[in-house]
């Protein structure tokens, strides 16, 4: 299973990539929005996890670009963001389709491997 990490924080985004190499993802990051709209269509991951404060763009704008494309509107996505238990970021998300949850940075990367597992499809047996 491929996921893209869209995040600005390079110590976050290899701690992150880091992490889910072990559990057997593949990972790509990219430090932009525009960055992660460019990789989810040629990268076309399992899932994306996305920043909100990306300084080029919000994840909003990213999690948008990328429903619109037809090759990557069916991606889910995973915002993860210090302001990620905000709610009206929580409300403003979850309007969209593809999001399967809003997460915390402040979560230990157990939890949010827990919300990765549930957030993508079924592996085939």
């Amino acid at each position: 299973m491929k996921i893209l990490i869209v995040e600005d924080n390079p110590e976050l985004s290899c701690m992150l990539a880091d992490c889910l190499k072990k559990e057997g993802f593949e990972t790509h990051v990219a430090a932009t929005g525009a960055a992660g709209v460019k990789g989810a269509l040629t990268y076309l991951p399992d899932l994306v996890l996305l920043d909100y404060n990306l300084g080029d763009m919000t994840g909003h704008d990213v999690a948008v670009a990328i429903r619109n494309m037809r090759k990557t509107s069916q991606i889910p996505f995973i915002v993860l963001s210090a302001i990620g238990a905000d709610p009206m970021l929580v409300r403003g998300f979850t309007k969209l389709p593809n999001c399967r949850g809003t997460l915390s940075k402040t979560l230990s990367t157990k939890d949010i491997l827990k919300v990765i597992r549930l957030a993508l499809p079924a592996r085939p047996e």
